[in-house]
């Protein structure tokens, strides 16, 4: 989902109920500067919060990456060695679509 929808007019109205009470228009001057910058702010919690999550997953997939090498050093079986390498390159694999991930929502938290 579009960092555009993550916050709508009804959610900026939920959080502040003062403008409802008022009826405040969504295309008044006053409700498109009050709206702008209730969202500046929620996306930036937003993104703040997808950098934690993803530094957390992480810290688990090199964790996991870790745990099949260990295993792939101690196997001797040809079969379960070759399933293992698959499993590590996924595993590799997932590490480098969350750098990516994680630049690109860097770069998002610069340009809001």
């Amino acid at each position: 989902m579009s960092l555009g929808k993550k916050y709508t007019w009804a959610d900026f109205l939920r959080s502040h109920p003062e403008h409802k009470q008022k009826k405040i228009k969504r295309t008044s001057k006053e409700g498109q500067k009050a709206f702008e910058t209730a969202y500046k702010q929620h996306i930036k919690d937003f993104l703040k919060e997808r950098l934690v999550r993803i530094e957390k997953e992480q810290e688990q997939a090199a964790e996991k990456r870790k745990e099949l090498s260990k295993s792939l050093k101690a196997t001797k079986n040809a079969d379960t060695a070759k399933r293992l390498k698959e499993r590590l390159s996924a595993a590799e694999a997932y590490i480098a679509r969350l750098d990516r991930i994680q630049g690109r929502t860097k770069t998002l938290q610069k340009n809001v």
